[in-house]
């Protein structure tokens, strides 16, 4: 029973041959099937002027993902481990300065109370005093290092997510053109109206997915530019 796409347009007759003769579309059919295992794909699609690819699915597939896509990945991955760890660390100084903090305020009320009941005398009270400030001063050392090196830290993980977000763009970017340059062969004839990504449909008929002759196509100029 036939299916239908998300656009009007693709229930008009069509009737579009494949250019080249049958021979011709079993030699792309195998050629692309050597090359990424897609599923529900097909070389040529006779009898349709809309046709489909999944985009994701070629990216994940191709050589420039096998080359250099993967190893961004583990770039990524081994970013966000690294990032976590300065969070978790960060938060450990963190509470170990509150601690600090707290402990400071208690020892000082302590010292106001021993001192207002008579428990202490006047020159020990002095004495535990300025014992008090010193340790205050180390605590406010501590916080301005601690903060100072949060921001040093942060500064450093930022830049190089840029630098891994630029990247990914870059490739993102790489894969585009070459989906462009692709589709330039493979409709050089224009016996497709329209290709659209696998996104956008709603539902298709068996046969209107082309991922894998575009992807080949996609692989051969990923090698040429090697």
């Amino acid at each position: 029973m036939k299916k239908t796409l998300l656009f009007v347009c693709a229930a008009a007759a069509m009737l579009v041959s494949c250019g080249g003769g049958e021979s011709n579309n079993n030699d792309a059919t195998t050629e692309a099937q050597e090359t990424v295992d897609l599923s529900d794909s097909t070389a040529c699609v006779k009898s349709a002027e809309v046709v489909y690819v999944n985009l994701d699915a070629m990216f994940q597939s191709s050589k420039l993902f096998e080359a250099e896509g993967k190893p961004l990945d583990e770039k990524v991955k081994a970013y966000q481990d690294k990032a976590m760890k300065a969070q978790d660390d960060w938060t450990k100084r963190e509470e170990g300065l509150a601690y600090e903090q707290k402990k400071l305020q208690q020892d000082e009320a302590k010292l106001n109370s021993d001192y207002q009941k008579g428990l202490i005398t006047t020159l020990n009270a002095q004495a535990k005093g300025k014992e008090l400030e010193t340790r205050a001063k180390n605590f406010e050392a501590n916080v301005a290092a601690h903060q100072k090196l949060v921001q040093q830290e942060a500064e450093k993980l930022q830049k190089e997510e840029q630098q891994l977000a630029e990247e990914s763009a870059v490739l993102q970017n790489r894969f585009t053109d070459y989906i462009k340059k692709a589709l330039d062969v493979v409709n050089a004839d224009g016996r497709y109206k329209m290709i659209i990504n696998s996104m956008m449909v709603v539902d298709a008929a068996d046969g209107h997915d082309i991922s894998s002759l575009v992807l080949a196509e996609v692989d051969k100029l990923y090698e040429a530019d090697k």
